[in-house]
């Protein structure tokens, strides 16, 4: 399904085209949706943050994939039409691969809306603790871990970083929840699969594993969000498996991933000897 492509990718007419950090967070549930459809994309993944800078409105004026926004990911479509903005590109690819509700339907606005409470849980989340998970990985995997109670004085007080993300974890289950309980299951949009579910899944996914989380605790009153979950895990697992394989060094977890290539201690560094999408 996927062509690595290691420079700057101009679009092959016909095909679908991603534009994204080598990196598993944002864009990655638009690689797994493209997976789940069984469709065939164009992988460009970039190194960061200058990777972006040939597609940028500087360099390509208003050829510019980025639609002005300079930001990724981006899509284009086969028929040469770009799309910005992590949920509108879900709902823009979804209906041209069989995965997204009748457009303007009850159902279309639901997906919308479940689409767009995982992208605040990425935003409010993800992004808010990956870089406490991280640097509390390092320092509690370097000199055998003399280093671990150091990382408050980076981090500051546990209890403080964390309650707004946990919050609004809580908030976000529970939403979703109600979301798959209203639609009668077991996806949002109800006996069909939809872009939503996708998005749900890629980031809760990445979410729930952060040490910080006891997933069991935390799924336990929300069963049709756990069910889903499990329902996607294996059918995205092939992707999951290629995706560690290819762009992850081997290593499963995406803490201990951005850990080993970031870590400041360069004898516990690891890099990739090419970048490839």
């Amino acid at each position: 399904f996927f062509m690595r492509i290691c420079s700057m990718s101009a679009h092959v007419p016909g095909s679908w085209r991603l534009l994204y950090f080598d990196a598993p967070n944002r864009g990655e549930q638009v690689r797994m949706l493209f997976f789940l459809s069984g469709t065939a994309f164009h992988d460009v993944r970039l190194a960061y943050p200058k990777g972006l800078d040939p597609y940028k409105k500087a360099a390509m004026g208003d050829d510019s994939p980025l639609l002005g926004t300079d930001l990724c990911p981006a899509v284009t479509a086969p028929d040469g039409r770009h799309c910005v903005e992590t949920a509108e590109i879900m709902r823009f690819v979804g209906q041209r691969v069989g995965l997204a509700p009748k457009a303007d339907s009850p159902e279309d606005h639901r997906a919308m809306e479940v689409c767009l409470l995982a992208q605040a849980c990425m935003n409010e989340c993800f992004y808010a603790l990956l870089k406490p998970m991280v640097v509390k990985h390092i320092f509690a995997n370097e000199l055998l871990g003399v280093l671990s109670r150091c990382s408050s004085l980076i981090l500051g007080r546990e209890a403080v970083y964390m309650k707004a993300p946990a919050d609004k974890l809580a908030s976000v289950l529970e939403a979703a929840e109600a979301a798959l309980i209203a639609s009668g299951g077991p996806y949002v949009c109800g006996p069909s699969l939809s872009y939503a579910d996708i998005s749900l899944f890629a980031i809760l996914r990445e979410v729930l594993e952060f040490q910080c989380f006891d997933q069991p605790a935390l799924l336990a009153p929300h069963p049709k969000l756990k069910a889903l979950l499990e329902t996607l895990e294996a059918k995205a697992q092939p992707w999951i498996e290629q995706r560690v394989r290819k762009h992850q060094l081997g290593i499963t977890s995406t803490v201990e991933y951005f850990a080993a290539t970031n870590t400041p201690f360069p004898w516990s560094r690891k890099r990739k000897t090419e970048l490839t999408g």
